[in-house]
């Protein structure tokens, strides 16, 4: 993708003491965020209190945005090609022969483009953590200032109770979705990528939330002092209990599975219960 911005290197110092002066977030954050992609380098650049380490994560969160829309316009390309052309959901053809081959086409490239980012969000951020060993933030090639240029328009600190409204608000009606919702094409995909949304995306975002919420941003006048530990450690510790009860005591087919929705429904009642806290301890 384009940018004004090209790849640069902010030097640091060398020497014997190099490991002990470099925080070990800075360094892994490139590594961490390969698999993890933008949700676990936001984490690290949220809860990063170090400037060598938010800078590192800034830099991958950066590149990680570029991948994540290179792979929204792909898979939604995709998408859009299979529905007109007869091949998804719908059954409704409306390119005409000569448009669907051109379409074919760019799908294609589209495709292999993707592919070589994947292949070279490996090479860059191998690259990126060897730079920070040796003191360096380094701004992968090709990755707009998403950051920079839109970081200061959001005021998170304030807005970190809206983010938990929104895992209590769509937590039921994923679960819902999931348990009871209709079983045609469209409903079990929506309740799919709804769940792996709310795993992988807005629980690790709604726990950050919580923590810097309470622990950073909580006004030191109020008479309430949140328990962090038991906010997001309880859910952890029943879904633990969970599993163990499940596996041994009942005879669930697949415990971790079961588990998993034990800790989302503990994690629900935590965030329902801060936000409730919250609400009625403002002045």
């Amino acid at each position: 993708m384009p940018s004004d911005q090209t790849h640069e290197t902010t030097p640091g110092t060398d020497g014997p003491a190099l490991l002990t002066e470099r925080p070990i977030g800075g360094i892994l954050v490139h590594f961490l965020a390969i698999p993890t992609g933008v949700v676990g380098a936001a984490i690290m650049y949220l809860l990063a209190t170090n400037e060598f380490t938010k800078q590192n994560a800034r830099n991958a969160l950066d590149w990680h945005l570029t991948v994540l829309a290179t792979t929204v316009v792909t898979f939604g390309s995709l998408v859009t090609y299979a529905e007109v052309t007869g091949q998804g959901l719908t059954d409704i053809v409306v390119l005409p022969t000569p448009v669907t081959a051109a379409a074919s086409l760019g799908i294609s490239v589209l495709f292999m483009l993707w592919m070589v980012v994947m292949f070279w969000t490996f090479v860059v951020g191998f690259i990126a953590m060897g730079k920070a060993i040796f003191g360096s933030t380094w701004r992968y090639p090709l990755s707009p200032a998403f950051v920079d240029r839109f970081g200061s328009r959001v005021d998170w600190p304030e807005k970190w109770p809206a983010l938990i409204l929104v895992n209590v608000i769509s937590t039921p009606l994923i679960i819902w979705a999931v348990f009871f919702g209709t079983t045609n094409d469209a409903a079990f995909w929506f309740s799919a990528v709804g769940l792996l949304a709310l795993i992988t995306v807005l629980i690790p975002l709604t726990g950050v939330g919580m923590y810097l919420h309470g622990e950073h941003h909580r006004s030191p006048d109020t008479d309430w002092q949140p328990p962090l530990v038991a906010y997001l450690g309880v859910p952890a510790v029943i879904a633990i209990f969970g599993f163990v009860l499940l596996a041994t005591v009942t005879d669930s087919v697949y415990p971790t599975g079961d588990a998993m929705y034990v800790f989302i429904a503990a994690f629900w009642i935590s965030s329902l219960v801060y936000l409730v806290r919250w609400w009625t301890t403002m002045d």
